[in-house]
């Protein structure tokens, strides 16, 4: 049911073209169809103007309601009946717009005259204001994990054998999965069911080894057209990691051992980015992520594209491994980092979804310092565990 003016329940299609009052400042409107027995009315520059009709499961919207039809009658609180298709709109010379409904009654729409449009007003906005907003959302998900308890670690196993990089996942049955975000698919005209993207993590001897379940087999293509800027122009598969244990794990600033690694494919192959915001010693003036908004800087963006390994499965099943020295983890049982692990969605030419296991506020795509930013306050924690022997012992 409508739980608000303006809100859309189940749009069919257009009621004729475009038509214009010729009184009021409305200007030129459009009519689409509910199928519960409404019609909603806009402007053509996109403003909601009103609902035609009543949704027909209000008991008192019948028109088996009206006694007898008098011309000039107001039809305000009756309904067109579910599935109603074929209803027109049209305005006519004299000013007047009508409605033909599948009865058929011929109804004109009134009231349309008094619309007026709000005088334009400007609207001043500073670098301050929108440094403001940004914070506030680092502080509202930051407050939303808090009071998510039930979020625990991310596992990393610690195996003695490593899984083959073959996009068949049959070697991580023992694996701890972590959810990244859940989707409906659609199947056919009305099926659908419950698709979760998920993730897995794993260390076996020089190399740490990701697993992802996506469903999509096509996720991590990506256009490529500038490695440094890989997050803006396709999918691909995220990890972040802070690899220094005495970090503060509420830093909101990365620090030197944050990074990113940005795993996609490109034309076919594999292409790897490894971003770091501080490096120690590093020469140069660094690589700069910039919008009208700000300017952030890394002090290194590397393609480590012949240093990764990625394979992907018929299903959207992906995986891939990197040597455990390119980004500075010295794992240990017991260790525990943050770090996080996540998707780009997109066409191959752009990113349109950003969604990650820990941290739930990354679903700006508009911005790229935003987007190259790492904020490790708000990644989960890793936590190293030794593979256990078999029989749990």
């Amino acid at each position: 049911m409508p739980e608000m003016p303006g809100q859309l329940i189940g749009t069919t299609r257009l009621l004729g073209p475009a038509f214009t009052p010729q009184r009021g400042e409305a200007g030129e409107m459009w009519a689409i169809n509910g199928n519960k027995g409404n019609i909603y009315l806009f402007t053509t520059d996109g403003l909601f103007v009103a609902t035609l009709f009543k949704d027909c499961r209000y008991p008192d919207a019948a028109l088996s309601t009206l006694l007898k039809a008098e011309r000039g009658m107001l039809l305000n609180h009756v309904t067109n009946n579910e599935e109603s298709f074929w209803l027109s709109i049209s305005g006519t010379k004299d000013g007047n717009v009508y409605v033909v409904t599948y009865c058929p009654n011929l109804v004109r729409v009134e009231g349309l005259e008094s619309i007026r449009r709000l005088a334009a007003k400007s609207l001043k906005v500073t670098p301050q204001m929108l440094a403001a907003c940004q914070a506030y959302f680092v502080q509202s998900e930051a407050r939303r994990q808090q009071q998510a308890k039930g979020q625990g670690p991310l596992e990393v196993a610690m195996r003695k054998a490593a899984p083959a990089v073959d996009g068949r996942l049959d070697d991580w049955a023992g694996a701890k999965w972590v959810t990244i975000d859940v989707r409906t698919k659609q199947e056919g005209d009305w099926g659908r069911h419950e698709q979760k993207t998920e993730a897995a993590v794993a260390v076996a001897g020089d190399r740490l080894y990701a697993a992802f379940k996506t469903g999509e087999p096509t996720l991590p293509v990506n256009a490529g057209t500038a490695l440094q800027n890989l997050f803006k122009t396709g999918g691909g598969l995220d990890l972040m990691i802070g690899a220094d244990p005495k970090a503060d794990p509420n830093r909101g600033a990365a620090v030197a051992g944050d990074v990113r690694l940005l795993v996609a494919v490109v034309n076919g192959k594999p292409a790897a980015v490894l971003y770091r915001p501080v490096v120690p010693g590093a020469a140069g003036e660094g690589v700069h992520f910039s919008s009208p908004l700000r300017t952030i800087t890394f002090a290194r963006v590397d393609d480590v594209s012949s240093q990764v390994v990625l394979a992907g499965g018929k299903g959207g099943e992906f995986e891939l491994s990197v040597p455990l020295g390119l980004l500075g983890l010295r794992p240990e049982a017991g260790l525990v980092l943050r770090g996080d692990i996540g998707v780009l969605r997109g066409s191959d030419f752009q990113t349109t979804q950003r969604a990650y296991w820990n941290n739930k506020a990354t679903g700006l795509t508009s911005d790229i310092p935003s987007e190259a930013e790492l904020v490790p306050r708000l990644w989960g924690r890793w936590e190293f565990v030794a593979e256990k022997a078999p029989g749990g012992r």
